[in-house]
Formats: structure tokens, sequence, C-alpha cells
């Protein structure tokens, strides 16, 4: 068997053997967990570090910290600390047990053994834990069968309440099923359909819903996601419903023609956003920007997609080249993907990309009346 640590870079590898001594040093075992083990039994690269401690986790992270010289955000309350150091995250947390004390609430924790953290956790595929003393991958804990999960491409969920206690694990599923092209197992297609018929998703405050939405955008297909969670009987988002799936795949495609023609590359989530919330009011979706906390300068990229979208149309001057209308300031590719998605266009034309590069033509044409608004020339910056 191949010693798994051939699978971290140089710098994951600094902090593992770090903390391995600081464990030793203060009598703790430590464990390499969750997605950590997932992928590295998938061979997937750009593995994460996630640590689980049977002890206190935050004094093991703030002296890893002081260490490596890293920046420690921690959350107490939840016993759990985030390390930032060299590019690299590492996630540590205190080996606990969770309660819930209704349907779609935060978690009441408390420290606990290994084999109790694993037993809460989301997904048979994210219960296995590695000991960080282990040289090879036998030393494996699956109290689960999280590994013939992951031969088998099943999610499987590892108690019947699991939805119920946190419905945002039906958006996480979805998310890691069309990642890594895996299904629901059969039992947990069902609780999911239960929990999200129940209305238990609405429960959920609107902060963590939209971080965990977010997430599932950032994702290498979001708008197959969008479809699962349809098929499980998700009602869409609060305030418009379901997402627009057809607007959706236009949205991939023009995405990709534009990085294929070598253009400075857009922010993807934040185009599948504007597609996801194009039916929301402007009230509600400040709404739902107050609770992402997104800065000015991406703010100023939804303002003028919205902007841009409702001063398209087609043909009303059908002899009228659309170039002409794009001839001032040009908007940011993530406002004009997004406005030429929702207008009906699946190929990038002409006149759309700075140099009059692109290809294909639109089903009719369209004319951007009020097109005057732009950010930097190679893009904004969305930070």
């Amino acid at each position: 068997m191949i010693p798994y640590r051939k699978l971290f870079n140089r710098h994951q590898l600094a902090i593992l053997a770090r903390a391995r001594k600081i464990a030793r040093l203060k009598g703790q075992r430590v464990y390499l967990v969750g997605g950590t083990i997932r992928d590295l039994l998938l061979g997937r690269p750009d593995v994460d570090l996630d640590l689980v401690v049977e002890g206190n986790g935050l004094l093991l992270a703030r002296e890893l910290a002081r260490q490596l010289g890293g920046r420690l955000v921690y959350h107490e309350r939840f016993l759990t600390a985030t390390i930032y150091w060299a590019g690299e995250r590492v996630d540590v947390v205190t080996a606990r047990q969770e309660y819930y004390p209704r349907p779609g609430a935060l978690p009441e924790v408390e420290a606990a053994t290994l084999a109790e953290d694993l037993a809460r956790r989301d997904f048979s595929i994210n219960a296995m834990a590695l000991p960080l003393t282990a040289r090879e991958m036998g030393e494996l804990r699956d109290p689960f069968n999280g590994r013939a999960d992951l031969a088998a491409g099943k999610i499987r969920v590892l108690h019947q309440a699991s939805f119920r206690d946190d419905p945002t694990r039906i958006l996480r599923g979805v998310r890691l099923g069309t990642r890594l092209h895996f299904q629901l197992a059969g039992e947990t297609r069902e609780l999911a359909r239960e929990a999200l018929a129940a209305g238990y998703l609405e429960l959920v405050s609107p902060r963590r819903f939209w971080q965990e939405f977010i997430l599932l955008l950032k994702e290498p297909r979001p708008v197959a996601a969008w479809e699962a969670l349809l098929a499980l009987g998700w009602r869409g988002l609060p305030g418009s419903g379901p997402p627009d799936v057809a607007a959706g795949y236009r949205t991939e495609k023009l995405l990709r023609q534009w990085q294929r023609l070598g253009q400075h590359p857009p922010d993807a989530s934040l185009v599948y956003f504007l597609t996801a919330t194009a039916n929301l009011s402007l009230a509600a979706l400040e709404e739902v920007l107050e609770h992402l906390n997104w800065g000015r300068r991406r703010r100023r990229v939804i303002n003028a997609a919205r902007v841009l979208q409702q001063g398209c149309c087609f043909g009303p001057e059908p002899g009228l080249p659309p170039g002409e209308m794009l001839t001032g300031s040009r908007p940011a590719p993530e406002a004009l993907i997004f406005a030429l998605a929702q207008a009906g266009w699946s190929q990038l034309p002409g006149w759309a990309l700075p140099g009059g590069k692109g290809v294909g033509h639109a089903p009719a044409e369209l004319v951007p009346v009020n097109p005057g608004y732009s950010s930097h020339p190679d893009g904004p910056d969305l930070s």
C-alpha cells in the first residue's frame, strides 16, 4: 500500500509534522478526518487538512499557529479552529458530539471521543479517521463503512434524523454528489425527500442557507446540483422559487466559451448567483447581500448586471448591430454573460468580447439599450 503522506505537498507535511510533535508533547491523540480521508482514498489533488483532537483542540491549534507563524481563527462555542499559513488552511476540531434543540437550529456541542465525533457527522464517506502517527491507510478508522460507499459511489447518512437535525446536509449531499459524480443512497434519497416536503430547509436561518448555497455555486457543475435538488422536491430559493435551469445551462456554455477564447476568467460563482437570483426583487436581493456580507465591488457588478438585464431586449430595432451599442465602457464579464444567458444566448456573439472575438449567433437581435456599466478593463476585483 502506498504511504498516504505522498499525497500531501511540502507545506502540508510541515504542518502535520508540527501537529504530531505538539500532540505527543501534550499527550493528545490527533487524527486526520472527514473530507481529508475521503479525498486521500479517492486520490484527488489539493487535499484539505482536517484534524480532530481527542482533548482540547483549541490549545493544540493555538500552539500550532504560534509555531508556524500562521493566523488563527477560532469559534470556542463549537470547539473549532482554523489556521491559515503559507497558502494552506488547517481545520482543527475538538472531538465532539452534538445536540440539536430543534430542526434546522445550530447544534449544542460538548467534548467527546473520536467514536462519538465520527457518529455525529453527515455522511459515511466523511466519517473516517486516520491517526496522525499512521504511516499507511491500513490503520483507518471506518465505523460506518465509508470506504465501501466510496467504492460504490454512494452518499449515505448515518441515521434517520440526519436531515431533520441539519437540513443544510441536503445541499451538502447534492453538492458532494455532483462534484464526485456520486448518487444519494436509496434510503438517504427518501429521507431527503421527506425533509424537504416537511419544510425543514425553510427553518434554517437565511444566513446559513445562503452561505451553504454559495458553496454549491462554487462547484464545477452547480446547475446539475439545482436539477438534483429539484428532483428531490426542493421548492427553490426563498422569495423567487426554483432557478431557471435552462438559463443556467446557457450560462455554463457561455462561461466555457469565454475561457476558451483566452479572456480574463470571470468569477463563475458570481455569474451563477446572478442567474439563480434573477427573479428576486431588488429588496429581497439586498437582504441576501446583507446575509452574505459582500463588499462594494461585487455589489457594483451585481447592480450593473441587473440594469443590463433590464436594458436588453430582442429586436426593437432589427437593423441595429448590437456591437454599436457597446462602443463605450464595457460591462464586467460577469454582468455581460449573465445578461446574454437571460436573453436566450448560448453562444458568445462577436460583438460581446473586446477586440471583436466571439462565435455564434443569437436566435434574434439582442440590443443592449443601456449598457454603460463597467469595471476594470481586465475584469472586476470581486474581493
